[in-house]
């Protein structure tokens, strides 16, 4: 049986390091830090004592790979993962808890990083706030080698943690780390989804931590080397309340973060910034940009890569000139390739004014209060990740100051965390702008700790905080939540679940909102956060995108009781902020008034979308119909003539007639609802068996069934949908001899396409590829099929979750067929095959640059104005993303632009090649083929 905790331990998961801080519980040890040990036997460093005030909190000492061969241990722990060469591996690479492939973990991999071009993961953590991909897909290192393995980020993080899980246990054998009172911090602008995926990973590490945000454990960290005294003084200096500013810069993100101090015991959180990806990666790319021309012939640019591998030596460069007494240069070195790089190597250098004139005037320039970021939020992406637009964190740390703070009221203090601010240039000029903003008024630098250790410190802090040792921040959660419903606002309607300030381990119960939860299938509900919005549990409140945020949808399905099947439950909304620092909604079961109470209400827990694709517009469910309910049941009543059981009123004709019938009464298609596409769809799915009774059948069947799951994503009840029809491509057709079957069969799947998953779609490609494939490619194709292969290329290209070797390998089945057919869809199909950006996939689907560029190579040889879909097929192909991993080169880009201004393209064709923009509404709808229901916004 475990004992009770005898450590409360911190742990700062960083973009760049990893900390791990601790002290004694209740007299547990001598409380004296010198006392611990590192795994390797070491005494902690100097450098974790000599800023603090307090021999309370200690720093782990992390054994690790510093060099090849050579194991030491640090306080700080680089959260980088190597995948070492295989000459490496019987002496470098460490057993892998997690599978077969070996990784370095920690300094001897950030070093790496810097070496070798395409093997080191960094900056993981931020991929986990990444909506736009599949987190739980092996897709990282981004710009990853041929032959080099890949992990996932929450792998990725979970390796980071079990490391330090070894580390701790080696350091502690009679105290395992699974056992003590941990804390692990996450920035505080990561949404429900990272901080569930950020527990997942310490989960698979065999920890269950509780959460903090990186601004709060900064500030604790403050609060226990100031003391009572410098609480009181800064009180003092401020007529009795302060209010103190966080800035937070890391790695990867920008926390913003206001505390407003009371008094020494009445300290509370009142706001929080919106989500920045925006930080020392950013500060790095920048450098590598400015370096890129000095390595390069003639100023071409470095493959995806090799720039990341110049990212990382400027990353080191970085660190080494801003730190205190630092050199004035130091040295820049990328490994060569091929013709790009005259010899092995290129190296260049870095100069300190250089490092902090990029940094100064790109990312702390001198504006006033009323600046305001500039362009959308997640704009540009390097390395793959959404960087935002704007990298000017003084237009940010403006604009959040007037959202939320009392008719422009200056910050009394501003902490700051992060290593750029070891340069005192950076702080200054930081420090110049809060005072400009308010007519010079006189802002406390709160100093005295190290940005590099104090979010670990901290989160020691507050776990000895929450057992009365010590200050506890207040002001709960710094976000309100809303969940969607019907209402007065109708699709805009949402109730009030969790209200801002909520504080952990509080049940909120909107029990005056009374909703109807279906049984026996999937259910929805859509999900929006505020920071501004005041509204109490169960208040409706209209859903604006100024102040509310979406979240990725809530989604469960709940088993309908007995043999009853689908139904309703009557039910109320319950939301709490855990203990442990995530968001837990739940429905709970109201009676109805009619029949015995209950003596036990059921309680149904309301689980977050973690994969992607998932996400999507507001279910149907909470939109008001705009098709009278007497229509829609005629409606379902012709396809019961025509699909069900036989009936005295048919008269043989239902099926052949039956489109043409519904348009009669419910008007053109193109025009139906989701409403009505999706209870038509049900209606077929409830009598598919019926299909097979004739050809007409067949094909009216999957003509009406595929028009109403289009896209496959959308609606509450799709995911249910889906695996009613998937065991329905198996059995093929009834009849293989008509074409016209074949043809709606594969215009059914293409448009359910986005409703598929991995495995299901590489299915499909296995049976369609058995007829596309050309001779000599190893396949054999079926002697006699009637099938329509125009249709199953459309279909098969529309298949954006297949692996991207399998997607470049049908485009060039294609691009043979175009030297000898000049067909038009050929092309659209290469388009959807290699588009940069896709539809409905996560961007780790899109096939490796050149695979475009050698197909829009063939293109550009083409007359356009001979080749209808020449513009559409090549804006897909060389569309600007911003990543180096996806972008074609800009020469490409530059002649594609020509071309499309040459033939009188669509200028915002043309301006998604130069630029990087979001994809238009009308080429999502163009990619599916045919219109979308009414209603439904697919997103990146």
């Amino acid at each position: 049986m475990a004992g009770a905790p005898r450590f409360a331990v911190g742990i700062d998961l960083g973009t760049t390091n990893t900390v791990v801080a601790w002290a004694p519980l209740d007299g547990a040890g001598d409380g004296r830090v010198g006392a611990a040990k590192g795994a390797e036997g070491g005494a902690f460093s100097e450098r974790s004592l000599a800023c603090s005030r307090s021999d309370a909190i200690g720093v782990l000492e992390i054994s690790q790979m510093v060099a090849p061969g050579e194991r030491g241990s640090r306080p700080l722990f680089p959260s980088a993962l190597y995948a070492p060469l295989r000459e490496e591996t019987p002496s470098s690479a460490e057993a892998d808890p997690f599978g077969d492939a070996p990784w370095v973990l920690g300094e001897h991999a950030r070093r790496r990083a810097a070496e070798v071009p395409g093997r080191v993961v960094v900056s993981s953590k931020s991929w986990l706030a990444y909506a736009g991909v599949d987190r739980t897909a092996e897709i990282l290192p981004w710009s990853a080698v041929e032959g080099v393995p890949k992990i996932s980020p929450v792998d990725a993080a979970a390796r980071i943690l079990a490391h330090v899980h070894r580390a701790w246990d080696a350091a502690h054998p009679g105290a395992p780390l699974a056992q003590q009172d941990v804390v692990l911090t996450v920035p505080a602008s990561f949404d429900e989804v990272g901080r569930e995926l950020t527990i997942d990973a310490a989960a698979r590490a065999g920890l269950a931590p509780k959460l903090l945000e990186e601004p709060q454990a900064a500030f604790y960290d403050w609060m226990t080397r100031a003391g009572r005294e410098g609480l009181e003084r800064l009180l003092a200096a401020t007529g009795g309340e302060a209010l103190a500013l966080v800035i937070d810069v890391g790695g990867g993100t920008t926390d913003l973060s206001l505390v407003r101090v009371s008094g020494v015991d009445d300290v509370a959180r009142v706001a929080v910034g919106p989500h920045l990806l925006l930080g020392g990666d950013n500060m790095d790319i920048a450098l590598a940009h400015a370096c890129e021309g000095r390595l390069t012939d003639g100023g071409a640019k470095l493959d995806a890569p090799r720039f990341a591998q110049l990212v990382g030596a400027c990353r080191a460069a970085k660190e080494t000139l801003l730190e205190k007494d630092a050199p004035e240069e130091a040295p820049v070195t990328v490994a060569g390739s091929g013709a790009s790089l005259v010899g092995g190597t290129r190296s260049t250098r870095l100069g300190r004014a250089e490092v902090e004139g990029v940094v100064l005037d790109g990312f702390f320039p001198v504006v006033p209060a009323e600046a305001r970021p500039m362009g959308a939020r997640g704009g540009l992406l390097a390395l793959g990740l959404p960087y935002e637009r704007d990298p000017a964190i003084t237009r940010h740390v403006a604009a959040f100051l007037a959202k939320h703070t009392p008719s422009a009221r200056s910050p009394d203090a501003v902490l700051f965390n992060g290593g750029v601010f070891r340069a005192a240039r950076i702080a200054e000029r930081m420090m110049g702008a809060l005072s400009g903003w308010h007519g010079g008024a006189s802002v406390q630098a709160l100093g005295g700790t190290d940005p590099d250790l104090a979010v670990a410190r901290g989160a020691v802090a507050y776990a000895l905080a929450r057992r009365g040792q010590g200050v506890r921040i207040g002001g709960g959660t710094g976000r309100a939540y809303f969940v969607g419903v019907a209402g007065e606002f109708g699709a805009k309607s949402a109730v009030c679940v969790v209200p801002r300030g909520a504080e952990e381990g509080t049940s909120h119960t909107a029990e005056a909102r009374v909703l109807a939860l279906a049984v026996g299938r999937p259910v929805r509900f859509d999900l929006w956060t505020s920071d501004t919005a005041v509204a109490r549990a169960g208040d409706v409140v209209r859903v604006d995108d100024e102040a509310f945020t979406a979240l990725p949808p809530l989604a469960t399905t709940i088993a309908a009781e007995g043999r009853s099947g689908r139904g309703e439950v009557r039910v109320s909304l319950e939301g709490e902020l855990t203990p442990v620092g995530t968001l837990d909604l739940a429905c709970v079961e109201v009676g109805d008034g009619a029949g015995p109470a209950r003596t036990e209400r059921r309680r149904f827990r309301l689980a977050f979308q973690l994969r992607e694709g998932e996400a999507g517009p507001p279910a149907a469910s909470v939109r008001p119909r705009s098709t009278p309910a007497r229509s829609l049941e005629a409606a379902i009543d012709l396809v019961d003539r025509a699909f069900g059981k036989p009936r005295a009123d048919a008269g043989g004709r239902e099926a052949k007639d039956l489109l043409r019938e519904l348009e009669r009464m419910l008007g053109e298609r193109t025009q139906w609802t989701m409403d009505i596409n999706r209870a038509l769809c049900d209606a077929l799915l409830a009598r598919a068996r019926t299909r097979r009774r004739s050809a007409d059948h067949e094909r009216v069947f999957w003509m009406i069934a595929g028009w109403g799951i289009r896209p496959g994503i959308g609606d509450a009840l799709d995911p249910g949908r889906i695996a009613e029809m998937v065991p329905l491509f198996d059995e093929r057709l009834a009849f293989p001899a008509e074409a016209r079957g074949w043809q709606q069969f594969f215009i059914a799947w293409r448009r359910a396409a986005a409703g598929l998953d991995e495995n299901v779609q590489a299915k499909i490609r296995d049976f369609a590829d058995d007829h596309l494939a050309p001779p000599g490619s190893g396949r054999k194709r079926p002697k006699k099929a009637a099938l329509s292969l125009d249709d199953a290329l459309d279909m098969a290209s529309s298949l954006e979750r297949v692996a991207p070797g399998r997607r470049a390998e049908l485009g060039g089945w294609v691009l043979e067929r175009t030297w000898t057919d000049r067909d038009p869809r050929l092309w659209s199909a290469l388009g959807r095959l290699g588009g940069r950006v896709p539809a409905y996939a996560s961007v780790h689907h899109v096939v490796a640059p050149h695979v475009a560029e050698r197909w829009l190579d063939h293109l550009l040889r083409e007359k356009w104005d001979a080749v209808p879909t020449a513009g559409q097929a090549a804006t897909q192909l060389a569309r600007r993303t911003g990543d180096r991993a996806r972008d074609v080169s800009d020469a490409l880009r530059t002649e594609v632009a020509r071309r499309l201004a040459a033939i009188g393209a669509d200028e915002a064709w043309i301006q998604a090649v130069r630029e990087v923009v979001p994809v238009a509404e009308r080429d999502r709808v163009a990619f599916f083929g045919d219109a979308l229901p009414l209603g439904l916004r697919l997103v990146e």
